[in-house]
């Protein structure tokens, strides 16, 4: 699916999160007071795009959980919780989390790409992942997956970077239609194709990771051949308090007031 661009790796991504696993926990804050979709934008108890908890004893899979802080969130609230992500340090991290809040869940090691083996034959209520799937080279193969994970009438919820996220925010000085100085208002987003938006690469001290975008209706589309009904379907603005924050999503300059970063989308296993 990733055509002429560069394939991800499953090895440089855990390689990078193992890597960035301690300093992301420094700058990075995840309440686990509320469900997060992504950073800086309301959580669930405003959203509201999960499903109610269908019984008592309803199981989820986080899947790219990072600090599980979504998993522990749904524990809290009578869920048996089991998540996973391809980094070892993560997994680590998000046991420390879930073991300072009481709370139970099943860990395990393994990839999106993969997570299956590490749960075979398993079906639960809900199955979900926020902002993990831009890093695989290939969403269409992990959704069809994660609705074979859930059961039927089951829900799967997933949260990733918006394409319009992935352009190039242009400020400048800008006119109006009458030749008027435009200030802050002229200001926006420069996208050179909307169907294949660049791609985020990151190369630093942690190695090399590439975050993907893809199209809304591309993600509509591997829901709805995977067997998902899409329910709920959000492109939420920037909120001035969010369960995900850091020092650096905060202080967006309203960019984010203006172009959503992040897309969530519910389906529904029919």
């Amino acid at each position: 699916m990733s055509g002429g661009r560069e394939k991800i790796a499953v090895a440089a991504q855990r390689a990078y999160w193992d890597a960035l696993s301690p300093e992301y926990a420094r700058i990075t804050r995840i309440d686990v007071r509320d469900f997060h979709w992504g950073p800086q934008i309301p959580g669930e108890k405003t959203l509201r795009l999960l499903p109610p908890r269908p019984r008592a004893g309803a199981t989820a899979l986080e899947l790219g959980c990072g600090g599980a802080q979504n998993s522990v969130w749904l524990s809290r609230r009578g869920w048996r919780c089991a998540a996973a992500d391809a980094s070892p340090e993560q997994i680590a991290r998000a046991r420390a989390i879930a073991a300072k809040s009481r709370v139970s869940v099943e860990f395990a090691v393994a990839p999106l790409e993969n997570f299956a083996a590490a749960f075979p034959r398993r079906k639960f209520d809900l199955v979900h992942s926020s902002h993990a799937l831009e890093f695989v080279d290939d969403p269409g193969p992990v959704v069809k997956a994660m609705a074979g994970a859930a059961k039927r009438g089951g829900h799967v919820a997933v949260s990733t970077v918006h394409p319009l996220f992935n352009g190039e925010w242009i400020e400048g000085e800008f006119e109006d239609e009458n030749g008027r100085d435009a200030g802050d208002a002229g200001a926006g987003l420069f996208l050179t194709d909307y169907f294949s938006p660049p791609d985020d690469v990151r190369d630093d001290a942690c190695g090399h990771v590439v975050s993907r975008a893809w199209p809304v209706s591309a993600w509509f589309d591997w829901f709805s051949d995977a067997g998902l009904e899409v329910v709920r379907l959000a492109e939420p603005p920037a909120a001035k308090t969010a369960p995900y924050t850091s020092d650096d999503w905060a202080d967006h300059g309203g960019q984010l007031d203006r172009i959503p970063s992040t897309l969530a989308i519910v389906g529904r296993r029919r």
